[in-house]
């Protein structure tokens, strides 16, 4: 039986990636918005920056976990 679902087909490493992302999309979220102050457009730039990880894969320095990478990576989109 194959998986279901956003992380289906993905390495074993890159399912901890997605499941550790989600887990934290709240608090992603939540960080975006208070810096564009907008919920919606907090919401739309997580999940341009969510597909973009899974379109691409990740850039994960060895010892960096999937979480303060994201948060780089919102960072620099807030930039862009």
């Amino acid at each position: 039986m194959e998986a279901e679902g956003p992380d289906a087909g993905l390495p074993p490493d890159r399912e901890d990636v997605v499941a550790a992302l989600l887990a934290h999309q709240r608090r992603f979220v939540a960080f975006v918005e208070r810096r564009v102050g907008s919920r919606a457009v907090a919401e739309d730039l997580f999940q341009t920056a969510f597909a973009r990880t899974l379109e691409k894969g990740g850039a994960l320095k060895d010892g960096e976990s999937a979480v303060a990478w994201f948060y780089r990576l919102l960072r620099n989109a807030l930039v862009d």
